[in-house]
């Protein structure tokens, strides 16, 4: 039997207890998203929605999903409604009779989530939260905003991405009030990547769930969004969350990806690497050997030096190392004077010492 692509969208906006306020966003965020998943040109995903249900509904609804399931399968979940956190600050996500008093036999617990994904024979499988507090499914109790490889999530195949980290609300529009529907900020983002295949960074004609992530993060960030979307990932091999329907288009101009080769025609050869990309790989390998880079909040604290020295802002994801180490380094060879500003950042930080091996590095 050949391998299937299965989503399961539960959105809840209506909440019999009145603690618990309606949200406008859910159930557009479900049709919206259900319509680019079902679509055989992008997702081709068959599709179950789960609106607004107890919680009973909702948990029984997850466990089906997650049966009887074959290795080669492609598993998507995406959970829309309030994220609540009983006084042990674990994370819970809202049900239609949620009573936020009782939440562990009104809700349904993040806990039960994780065991089901982890007793689910997929290999693949694609975990979206769009609710406050989601980043705390990543977190592994410890009260930082990191995302840890050993949490509870640790396993084959696995893929979360959250609106939010573990303390940040998750925004419905420009408000959190109940106006006309519209989707949430993270949603609507994911749903334009797919939809517009802009979410195609590398334009190989397929989404990866690494460059979904990458597109929602900059769309939120560009947008003024209070809100940072956390992702962790432990695959074996790419997932591909849907195709793009801009493969058959020509590149845009000023895309990042390459544009099509044009004919053969004399032309001069090219005489090396450009200098700032001469230096990109040696400052990235011996930058990423600091100390001040081994976690988030200390390549954060270096960023922002750089940036003072350099009078521009260095935004970092905070998720995977050399990727916040590339960032930096790339900001600093595109600015005149970069490499010194660098090299003095690195000896405030790490001293003299390691300011000359990193200079030592650079190509002539």
């Amino acid at each position: 039997m050949s391998a299937g692509r299965y989503a399961l969208l539960v959105a809840t906006g209506r909440y019999e207890n009145e603690d618990l306020g309606r949200l406008r966003s859910p159930a557009r965020d479900a049709e919206e998203l259900a319509d680019v998943l079902r679509d055989p040109r992008i997702g081709g995903f068959e599709v179950t929605t789960v609106l607004d249900g107890r919680h009973h509904e909702v948990t029984r609804a997850i466990e089906r999903f997650f049966l009887d399931r074959r290795r080669d399968d492609l598993l998507l979940l995406h959970l829309s409604c309030h994220g609540l956190k009983n006084n042990n600050g674990e994370l819970h996500f809202a049900a239609g009779d949620t009573d936020r008093r009782l939440l562990a036999s009104t809700s349904v617990p993040a806990l039960f989530v994780h065991q089901q994904m982890r007793a689910c024979r997929a290999r693949s499988i694609v975990l979206l939260l769009d609710c406050c507090y989601s980043g705390a499914f990543l977190a592994g109790g410890k009260g930082d905003t990191t995302v840890h490889v050993g949490d509870e999530l640790a396993g084959h195949g696995r893929a979360v991405l959250t609106a939010t980290n573990r303390t940040e609300y998750a925004w419905e529009g420009e408000r959190i009030t109940e106006l006309s529907p519209e989707p949430s900020r993270f949603t609507g983002s994911l749903v334009k990547g797919l939809r517009t295949g802009e979410a195609d960074r590398d334009r190989d004609g397929l989404i990866g769930v690494h460059e979904l992530y990458d597109y929602v993060y900059e769309e939120l960030r560009d947008s003024g969004a209070g809100q940072r979307p956390q992702m962790w990932a432990e695959v074996e091999h790419r997932v591909v969350v849907a195709r793009s329907v801009r493969q058959a288009l020509p590149h845009a101009p000023g895309n990042e990806a390459p544009a099509p080769a044009p004919p053969p025609r004399p032309a001069p050869a090219p005489a090396g690497p450009p200098p700032t990309l001469a230096a990109l790989l040696p400052l990235t390998e011996a930058l990423a050997g600091l100390p001040c880079m081994e976690d988030a909040p200390g390549r954060q604290q270096f960023a922002t030096a750089l940036g003072q020295f350099l009078a521009r802002r260095i935004d970092l994801r905070g998720v995977r190392q050399r990727e916040d180490v590339v960032a930096i380094v790339r900001t600093a060879l595109r600015q005149e004077g970069g490499e010194i500003a660098l090299l003095s950042t690195v000896e405030l930080f790490e001293g003299a010492a390691a300011a000359a091996e990193v200079r030592h590095r650079l190509p002539p």
